[in-house]
């Protein structure tokens, strides 16, 4: 099964004590690589915030406050999932006890969970001010409340993992982390269960709302563009989002948060179809596909948005480039100044 889900019923006992070493190290290699992409890209990205803030007077906007708590579950599932994972790799056998093991397999998900949530509370505050801009007010207190109701949620959703794995005598002498389903059904239960609260429900609401946020752009662009060729009969210079409601500043952030989700989505497809086909189908474990390479590196790509997601912020952020460049000039002055580029929602 995945990292974060090693299940396994009692009909599968004892389970092989050997493993491939030529895929165990270029799994190793490559969790190396995620973890160290992830927690310098996210730490740059919180100390670019930092920056901003601290220097710069710049105010902290919804959407900064989401980009933050999107970092820091980034590098949360690095330090608690990634990290953890690459140290078991390296040793092959788990080397804590029993209550290390409960944590690291609360940990494990919390991150993926958090982002999840993230996202789409993120989705949801850009679909109510772009789509239904006069009838939404937000409040920086009520983002706020949504982003704490996330944390809440990932962590009480880690909550089952407690009980589910426990450091166990798998065969004669040696001791693993694992997940012990008595039923086959409650194995079935508890992946469906993952894949449906962390992917799916998600996936739902982050695929309506931008859906809604294109279309309702797509619109206000064509209504501006007709309104303005109706203005003047000289050769159009207009600005197609001249839309005081849909900026340009907005347009280009919800550019960033859809290549985002699109990422999310794109990583984390192939991770839960392979959990939900090697958890109901019950000739999946004999497939040369479940026990060669690619099982194992599908099984590593949901880790993978949390690799690239600082880099697409910078991407599409200039103020966070600029306040990062700034900073390790070492600038006296940290005061900015961006024109019309400003990305304040």
């Amino acid at each position: 099964m995945s990292r974060d889900l090693n299940v396994s019923s009692t009909s599968e006992w004892p389970p092989n004590d050997a493993r491939d070493e030529y895929l165990a190290r270029w799994e190793i290699a490559v969790l190396t690589s995620m973890f160290l992409v992830t927690l310098v890209g996210n730490t740059l990205i919180l100390l670019a915030l930092y920056v901003r803030r601290r220097y710069q007077r710049r105010k902290f906007t919804r959407m900064y406050l989401f980009i933050l708590h999107l970092s820091v579950a980034d590098l949360l599932t690095g330090l608690l999932d990634i990290l953890p994972q690459l140290a078991w790799d390296i040793t092959f056998r788990f080397q804590g006890g029993p209550v290390v093991c409960k944590l690291i397999k609360y940990g494990q998900p919390f991150g993926l969970y958090l982002s999840s949530y993230i996202l789409t509370v993120t989705a949801m505050d850009r679909y109510h001010a772009i789509c239904h801009p006069f009838s939404y007010c937000s409040t920086s207190r009520r983002s706020k409340m949504m982003v704490y109701g996330s944390w809440v949620l990932a962590a009480v959703l880690c909550v089952p993992q407690i009980f589910i794995f426990s450091y166990t005598e798998i065969s004669p002498g040696v001791w693993e982390c694992w997940a012990t389903f008595y039923q086959e059904y409650g194995e079935r239960a508890y992946i469906t269960w993952y894949s449906v609260t962390q992917f799916l429900l998600p996936f739902i609401v982050l695929v309506y709302t931008y859906s809604r946020i294109c279309m309702s752009i797509w619109t206000s662009s064509k209504i501006s563009g007709v309104a303005d060729l109706k203005r003047s009969n000289k050769p159009s210079f207009c600005q197609r989002f001249r839309d005081p409601v849909i900026s340009k500043a907005m347009i280009n952030t919800v550019k960033q948060m859809i290549i985002v989700v699109t990422l999310y989505i794109v990583t984390n497809i192939p991770f839960i179809g392979c959990e939900l086909w090697a958890t109901w189908d019950s000739k999946a474990t004999s497939s040369p596909f479940f026990t060669g390479a690619a099982f194992t590196i599908l099984s590593l790509l949901n880790s993978l948005t949390s690799c690239v997601n600082p880099w697409i912020y910078f991407a599409f952020n200039k103020e966070l480039r600029a306040a990062l460049t700034n900073f390790f000039c070492r600038k006296k002055d940290y005061s900015l100044t961006y024109g019309n580029h400003n990305l304040s929602l």
